[in-house]
């Protein structure tokens, strides 16, 4: 297993397709170039736009680590998200 992890530091960035593009080309070359066989991550709750993300593309949900981090003065929930190879390389892109 392989993790990941992708930022766009720039606000006037975000909501502009930077991030899945990304997420595409890293996984297309993991799962093609590297014979990766999985790829997971784990994203905060309040990165709503980053979790669609990973979705979007195919990861699958795998956990909910509850109030396992600490965000801007609060707790919070963090997701487990993994994609396997079969899922990548299977799906219609």
């Amino acid at each position: 297993a392989r993790e990941l992890g992708i930022a766009i530091g720039e606000p006037a960035c975000w909501g502009r397709g930077y991030g899945s593009e990304a997420l595409r080309l890293v996984l297309d070359y993991a799962f093609r170039e590297l014979e990766v066989h999985r790829v997971q991550l784990s994203v905060f709750e309040t990165n709503t736009r980053a979790r669609a993300a990973y979705l979007k593309v195919g990861f699958v949900e795998e956990g909910r680590l509850r109030e396992a981090a600490f965000v801007d003065g609060r707790r919070v929930d963090v997701f487990l998200l993994s994609i396997l190879a079969r899922e990548w390389l299977g799906a219609k892109r």
